[in-house]
């Protein structure tokens, strides 16, 4: 097997004969070369890996240091230059090293075949390194290109231009973020977005929704268990935590998980190790995103929400705004989504977007970006001729759906023709509401609200509010 390729430029045709014979013994592939002009046609025909050169190269057009001058010039080949010469000045030492030879060796007395061949295997070694270390860098700039396709961060509101500094300033600084908006305002894409920015991009990234975990497993997802710990486990398990150390973890829907569940990831962050359920204590590095579609009322609700994790997190919050609030961006987005699915759908459309704006912005996108790319889809799926006026014809028929359920909803107590009666019902759908969305906690509900917690429990009995499924209050 060659342990590399040896270009030799030398006009001593005996010294190039007697080091291609000992190269060849420690199985290098050796070829020689006694002038400039056919050097360059053999170099781009052998492509070696280094090249020993001479400087003067009597009855060659070019010397050493010229051919030198030229490789770094107008060579784009990487290759190691070992230069070989007989007495040169200390000016030429430094303009040989200035161009950019690996080595300089002398001729005569003081020189060894073993220090050549040393030389020779290092600079093959450093070679086959940064060959290695660009291989890797185009490998991380395609798999981010990867990512950018998948999950483009599309606009050029000021909205969203200070969304994007916000996120990659904490990335930069390896920081955890909270994102934070409304569904469908792309918090999965601001997350990719985080970790194509981070110095961990290319480590472990996972995500995990906490609405999926319920409070017997969310332990042994997070934390990993170790076997014989729990019923199921018949061998140890690593947790996400311990998955993604030294990468990230995207923690979606965070308020979802229970107060005891926040305060030991809270744990998690501020000690940086984990209890293995089961197991022993083990240190991680995780870097965390978290997400919610829950307003800052309920991050700073204590009983929802752990004060001290709020505290923790709250200088890093990013607010995701919604789609309303991104005029400019509408367009863009819309674009987008009708290119990728006419090639998916095999559908050539021929529009004109800009006349569109208004009429797009009368709609207040209650699903925001995911409701705009379902709406395009939707359009692209059941229409074989796409246009302006098709696109007006179902954001017309939309705008009649969401008014017809907000009318439907105000008509359901305009109907009611006593006054008293009309209000009751009303009360009891707003009571109702807000008890369940606080788990029919009255005083976290009755804080919430504004009212005394007696004033609650007295409209829970005069209107006839129950919990379902026989909850108690």
């Amino acid at each position: 097997m060659s342990k590399g390729k040896v270009l030799i430029l030398e006009d001593d045709i005996v010294l190039a004969d007697q080091i291609a014979l000992v190269l060849k013994r420690y199985s290098y592939e050796v070829l020689i070369t006694a002038n400039s002009d056919l050097f360059f046609e053999e170099l781009r025909l052998f492509n070696p890996d280094v090249v020993l050169l001479d400087v003067y190269l009597v009855g060659s057009k070019l010397n050493g240091v010229q051919v030198l001058k030229q490789l770094k010039e107008k060579m784009d080949l990487n290759y190691k230059v070992i230069v070989i010469s007989g007495e040169v000045s200390s000016s030429q030492v430094k303009e040989i090293r200035a161009l950019g030879a690996y080595h300089f060796i002398e001729k005569g007395s003081n020189f060894s075949i073993n220090q050549l061949l040393l030389h020779i295997e290092n600079a093959i070694t450093l070679k086959r390194q940064e060959e290695e270390h660009i291989g890797l860098q185009i490998e991380y700039i395609n798999l981010k290109k990867q990512f950018n396709r998948s999950f483009p961060f599309i606009g050029e509101s000021a909205a969203i231009k200070r969304v994007r500094e916000q996120i990659h300033k904490l990335a930069e600084v390896d920081e955890d973020v909270f994102l934070i908006g409304e569904t469908g305002t792309g918090k999965e894409v601001a997350a990719n977005f985080y970790y194509i920015s981070s110095r961990r991009f290319g480590k472990p990234f996972h995500t995990l929704n906490c609405s999926a975990l319920t409070e017997t497993i969310i332990e042994s997802e997070l934390f990993g268990h170790a076997k014989g710990s729990l019923p199921s486990a018949d061998r140890s398990k690593a947790g996400f935590f311990e998955e993604c150390s030294d990468g990230l973890l995207f923690l979606d829907e965070i308020t979802n998980l229970s107060l005891i569940s926040q305060s030991k990831i809270l744990r998690a962050i501020e000690n940086k190790e984990i209890q293995v359920v089961g197991g022993a204590m083990k240190k991680v590095n995780t870097r965390l995103i978290f997400a919610t579609n829950a307003d800052m009322n309920l991050l700073t609700n204590r009983d929802r929400f752990r004060q001290d994790f709020f505290y923790r997190i709250e200088g890093n919050i990013v607010e995701m705004p919604p789609l309303r609030e991104r005029e400019e961006d509408i367009l863009l987005l819309m674009s987008f989504f009708l290119t990728s699915f006419s090639s998916r759908y095999n559908i050539n459309e021929q529009l004109d977007l800009t006349t569109l704006k208004d009429d797009l912005l009368s709609y207040p996108w209650p699903g925001n970006i995911r409701e705009l790319r379902n709406f395009c889809k939707f359009i692209m799926i059941n229409e074989k001729n796409i246009s302006n006026a098709i696109i007006l014809k179902h954001l017309e028929q939309r705008k009649a759906g969401f008014n017809e359920a907000n009318e439907m909803d105000t008509a359901r107590y305009l109907q009611i023709r006593n006054y008293k009666d009309s209000i009751a019902e009303y009360e009891r759908d707003y009571f109702s509401y807000h008890l369940e969305r606080n788990h029919w906690q009255v005083s976290k509900t009755a804080r919430e609200i504004g009212i005394e917690r007696s004033t609650l429990y007295k409209k829970i009995k005069q209107l006839g509010i129950y919990p379902a499924e026989n909850e108690e209050i």
